[in-house]
């Protein structure tokens, strides 16, 4: 691996070096962009017309760009992602030369059969069907003759213009940073030991996994510029006359296998198919039948195995998750489903760099209109990918440079919903995602037996639990926002004149209820006082009375009066 790295650099310097080739081909180039019509501006469709002229080298590197939906709009990307190479079909004499060059040994020593017409031809490699001495059918990928020289003088061609055209970013695109990022990613398009690794990989993660599959790659008969891996024989999911042959049920469970597989390659392995589309997912007959009697299955509420397998293809596109990213994940879609605008506010904010200066006030809005679309458990027609779509979409309105990570993950997560929906529209990739997210978490729960938990009872632990830890860092968070003046206190108290009113009356009947009472009581024990001993004393107990008699009347008139005001509601 090192050695070809060396190789591609020092390729690279001397195209650098090359003047009289370089000018050439730039001719060449300039030749091919004056042919194109640009009547409508330049469209995606231009683009891809143009890179398809330009050749095998501007093909990969469209290919590979359709997959930085950071630095590139959605539908350029989508466009890109069809390209398809203008390139004819190497020949079986140079396919021979090259796989005697890096194996050592002639076609017939090697194997057993080898099919001329090749199985597909692309700008980097084609493929022929071969067997085995032991009889095993295998695809053998052959790389072009010399594409490593093209890649390396393109790219040395490209970045002279880039360091002659653009000294600076143009409108905050960060365009030497994407073509270095495509020319890195070319160096492992290359060579061809990467995609094996990344076979091996996903091999051995499914490995056990019922009804999923992916081909086994021979290591004894794969180098930098050829693979060999096992034979697939499957009907692609875009294959929409085979899929008519299939009940629904069945495809309803496909659907639920590949939504279910995705969602653990992500989610546990940390190691996923970075272009899942339809064309790469493939349905083929395996032994048993479905598990149509599938009790545990049913009472859980999953759906059944199907009858068929599926065989993911094409490995050359990979994307990988470290335990943070994984657990980045897991918090976005948990904040969501409970609704915790706070909480997936401060995820996005590890994922995503601000600009300037952080608009917590717009954040936490934008968070709050994310988890208003979710309804409980029941996702109904709310997908992933729209999720991940809003939350891309309002950091890039906002300012945000998103993680790589998350862009890449979301285009995978839409192309892998257009392939479940192909299926059966009844499946839903979030649901799936839920379910795993509620596995990763179960040792939060601390239970004996986590797995018999109902998950609709789990999820409100969690969510209590998280309400209990998180309520102090989100009255932080309201604190800080309120400091920084974004966001705004209303201050419309529930009392409007009319409520005010009626507690001034309020009052006012207490008080005069009180001194009402007090003289009724005075009153009272005035009237039933003790006749005293002495001269004189019968003449003041007969005013006492007098007076104690007059205070009833005058308490008594009041009290009726204050009854009455009372009922009328003055």
């Amino acid at each position: 691996m090192s050695g070809f790295i060396s190789a591609l650099i020092k390729q690279r310097k001397d195209a650098k070096k090359a003047q009289p080739d370089t000018n050439g081909r730039l001719r060449e180039i300039i030749g091919i962009i004056r042919k194109q019509n640009y009547d409508n501006g330049i469209t995606p469709e231009v683009v891809v017309n143009l890179l398809e002229d330009l050749g095998p080298t501007y093909v990969k590197i469209g290919q590979i760009a359709s997959q930085q939906a950071e630095y590139i709009p959605a539908d350029y990307c989508d466009a890109l992602a069809g390209l398809r190479s203008k390139v004819a079909p190497m020949d079986i004499a140079t396919v021979r030369a090259q796989i005697e060059k890096y194996l050592g040994k002639p076609v017939e020593e090697l194997y057993a059969s080898f099919d001329e017409k090749p199985l597909g031809s692309a700008s980097i490699a084609q493929v022929h069907r071969a067997t085995l001495f032991d009889g095993t059918v295998v695809a053998v990928k052959v790389r072009r003759p010399g594409i490593v020289e093209t890649v390396a003088r393109d790219f040395a061609l490209i970045e002279k213009v880039l360091d002659t055209f653009f000294k600076k970013d143009a409108g905050g695109f960060d365009i030497k940073s994407l073509i270095v990022e495509l020319e890195n990613t070319s160096k492992a398009e290359l060579d061809l030991t990467n995609e094996a690794d990344n076979l091996d990989r996903f091999w051995r993660n499914n490995t056990g996994r019922e009804k999923v599959e992916s081909p086994k790659c021979y290591r004894e008969l794969t180098c930098e510029a050829v693979l060999t891996e096992s034979f697939v024989t499957g009907k692609e999911v875009s294959d929409t006359a085979y899929l008519d042959t299939l009940d629904e049920d069945e495809r309803e469970r496909l659907a639920a296998l590949v939504a279910d597989n995705f969602a653990e390659q992500v989610l546990k392995d940390g190691f996923y198919h970075a272009d899942p589309h339809s064309g790469n997912v493939l349905i083929k007959k395996a032994g048993g039948k479905a598990a149509a009697g599938d009790e545990a299955a049913a009472e859980g509420g999953k759906v059944p195995l199907p009858e068929h397998a599926i065989e993911w293809i094409d490995f050359g596109m990979m994307g990988t998750l470290s335990t943070k990213q994984r657990q980045l994940l897991i918090d976005i879609v948990t904040n969501v489903v409970m609704k915790d605008a706070y909480g997936l506010k401060r995820t996005v904010l590890q994922v995503a760099q601000p600009q300037g200066e952080i608009d917590h006030g717009a954040m936490l809005e934008m968070c709050e209109s994310m988890c208003g679309q979710v309804n409980g458990g029941d996702f109904g027609d709310f997908d992933l990918g729209d999720l991940m779509g809003t939350i891309l979409g309002g950091l890039q309105e906002e300012n945000y440079k998103v993680d790589p990570f998350l862009t890449n993950l979301a285009r995978g997560i839409v192309a892998v919903e257009g392939t479940v929906k192909t299926l059966s529209p009844k499946v839903n990739i979030l649901n799936y995602f839920t379910d795993k997210v509620g596995g990763a978490m179960d040792f939060s729960l601390n239970l004996e037996h986590p797995e018999e938990m109902n998950p609709e009872i789990a999820m409100k632990l969690i969510q209590l639990a998280n309400g209990l830890t998180n309520s102090a860092v989100k009255t932080a968070d309201t604190l800080d926002m309120l400091e920084k003046g974004q966001i705004k206190v209303r201050t419309d108290i529930g009392f409007e004149e009319k409520a005010l009113d009626s507690i001034n009356r309020i009052v006012n009947y207490l008080i005069r209820t009180l001194i009402i009472v007090a003289v009724l009581i005075g009153s009272c024990l005035l009237c039933t006082a003790s006749a005293l001993s002495g001269e004189g004393v019968a003449a003041m107990t007969i005013v006492f009375r007098g007076v104690g008699f007059v205070g009833i009347v005058v308490s008594l008139f009041f009290a009726q009066r204050l009854f009455r005001e009372m009922k009328k509601g003055k």
